[in-house]
């Protein structure tokens, strides 16, 4: 049966009797693989699904297909933890040496006290948590505002 006979019945849908002739086509190019290469240098089997072209696969073979793949690449590499080399105490320091040190801030209250208790900008702005400094706003001429724009402090007084 021609290949484009084959292409149309399948297009059309699973015909029971495509199997036999599919198992021989599988052995013919199996044996003209095995021919080709040596066995013995190649690291795949030659024997399971590989040696099909994928217009004959199901999708269910090209399923298992891809997961064998994955797994034979998988079996290649050493794990991670082999192949990364292992830090000393004193690189360890040097590494942490150079890297910024972050210290978490503490809640005092809203930031209305912050500034009832350091007056200074600069100063309630080294006391608000993370959360409260992603919510205010300090615009260079003294005044804080919130996510919604409402004036909180002008420079002088809390509004």
């Amino acid at each position: 049966m021609s290949r484009a006979a084959r292409s149309v019945l399948r297009k059309i849908g699973y015909d029971p009797t495509l199997d036999e002739e599919r198992r021989q086509q599988l052995e013919r190019e199996a044996a003209e693989k095995a021919a080709a290469t040596d066995p013995s240098s190649s690291p795949q089997s030659t024997t399971g699904l590989d040696n099909l072209p994928d217009e004959l696969l199901s999708e269910s073979e090209k399923r298992h297909e891809k997961y064998r793949r994955q797994q034979a690449m998988a079996g290649r590499f050493t794990p991670a933890a082999e192949r990364l080399p292992i830090m000393t105490a004193e690189e360890r320091k040097a590494r942490d040496k150079d890297r910024p040190k972050w210290n978490q801030t503490p809640f005092e209250g809203p930031i209305e006290k912050l500034i009832e208790k350091y007056k200074d900008l600069e100063e309630v702005r080294k006391h608000l948590t993370l959360g409260q400094s992603m919510k205010y706003e300090f615009t260079p001429d003294g005044k804080v505002i919130d996510k919604s724009g409402k004036v909180i402090f002008d420079g002088e007084k809390l509004v």
